[in-house]
């Protein structure tokens, strides 16, 4: 029996100077993951976004939206990191 696994839609609140986002995206480009990146210092709207679901401006963050609808905003580098780990390897699992 086949286990399927629903991938969630990801987006990375960042700015380029962020030594910590810098981190993030070069996970990332490691693991070859196409995930949309939201430059808060470049747009007003991707700021207003993060402050008003997330609650903060902190960056990095990571939008997660599941099939269902929720959405989960990943605060911490080294925890966004570790999520895009595992997600790229169940990911592997399933192509």
């Amino acid at each position: 029996m086949s286990q399927s696994i629903t991938a969630p839609k990801l987006a990375l609140y960042h700015y380029h100077a962020c030594p910590f986002c810098a981190y993030t995206r070069q996970a990332l480009d490691k693991l070859k993951l196409n995930v949309e990146r939201r430059d808060i210092q470049k747009s007003a709207q991707h700021r207003r976004d993060l402050i008003a679901g997330g609650g903060s401006k902190q960056v990095p963050c990571l939008r997660i939206e599941r099939e269902d609808g929720q959405v989960k905003w990943l605060y911490e580098s080294q925890d966004i990191v570790s999520f895009l780990v595992h997600y790229s390897q169940q990911t592997d699992l399933i192509a």
